[in-house]
Parts: structure tokens; C-alpha cells; sequence
């Protein structure tokens, strides 16, 4: 099965739209899913173990997928 991590933060403008699609793409869609705030412990290990440098960044399977906020067909293809 397919997992999709996102990595923002709470003071991020953008992060929230990034939250609703993949919320949105996960009722509809198989996924594991799970969003870590960067300023948590786990979000500086994450940070650090991709070279994380601005949120959000999505990580799907291992990798770095998307910086910003993905449009819905291309992060169906991701998962998909």
C-alpha cells in the first residue's frame, strides 16, 4: 500500500490546501496517510533525513513527491 507523508507547519499560509487534497484524495482513495508538523521532533527528522527546505513537502514511499501543493490529477498518478 501506497504511504503519503506530509511535512508542514502550523504557521504555513499554504500547508492547509495541501492537508484538504490529500484528506480529499484519501476518502476516496487506498492509502496509508499521515501529516507531521516540521517543528515537532519527527519533523526535524524528517527535515533532516530528506533535506527538507520549505513546507509543504509531500513524501510518498520513501521520496520526496512534491514541494508546494500538487495538483489532484498529478498526485493521483502518485498514488495511483
Amino acid at each position: 500500500m501506497v504511504k503519503v507523508t506530509l511535512v508542514h507547519a502550523s504557521w504555513c499560509h499554504v500547508c492547509p490546501a495541501a492537508k484538504k487534497l490529500w484528506n480529499d484524495l484519501r476518502s476516496e482513495h487506498d492509502f496509508d496517510y499521515e501529516d507531521i508538523d516540521i517543528d515537532t521532533p519527527e519533523g526535524e527528522a524528517l527535515s533532516g533525513k530528506y533535506s527538507i527546505m520549505s513546507v509543504p513537502t509531500t513524501i510518498i514511499d520513501g521520496e520526496v513527491a512534491f514541494i508546494g501543493v500538487p495538483g489532484r490529477e498529478e498526485a493521483l498518478l502518485k498514488i495511483s
